[in-house]
């Protein structure tokens, strides 16, 4: 794998991050100012879809990382990886229950995996960078 490749993918999974954290807000702010409509529906599901995304793309920056051979990268990645599961956990149980603890959660493990996500990305772009040369 190239650096180019490598960098089109790091945007990607911080754009990928972002929309899923701006649909998450949406849907909340849709939520708790009473707006019930169908598109509060319909921003739950892109809110999904998107976690799903960010969840493979987690599981392909622990493939990357893995690659490398060093355990710094790997546990960071695995890290991330947790962070996103347990993300994912916590809005299906806020989904299930309405309780707001699992939405509490749900955005911690998210903070979590953006700060992971983000200092993988910059290890692996570093990484490969001299790998390379």
């Amino acid at each position: 794998m190239n650096l180019r490749q490598i960098y089109k993918y790091s945007i990607f999974t911080i754009v990928i991050l972002f929309v899923t954290f701006s649909l998450g807000l949406i849907r909340a702010i849709l939520d708790n100012y009473g707006v019930k409509s169908a598109m509060s529906e319909e921003v739950l599901i892109f809110h999904i879809i998107f976690a799903i995304m960010t969840g493979g793309l987690g599981y392909y920056l622990y493939i990357l990382a893995s690659r490398t051979g060093l355990l710094f990268p790997k546990t960071v990645a695995l890290g991330n990886l947790t962070a996103i599961g347990v993300a994912g956990l916590s809005g299906l149980a806020y989904l299930l229950t309405s309780d707001g603890l699992f939405s509490k959660l749900m955005l911690d493990a998210f903070e979590i995996s953006l700060a992971l996500s983000s200092m993988l990305i910059g290890y692996l772009y570093c990484f490969m960078r001299v790998c390379n040369r």
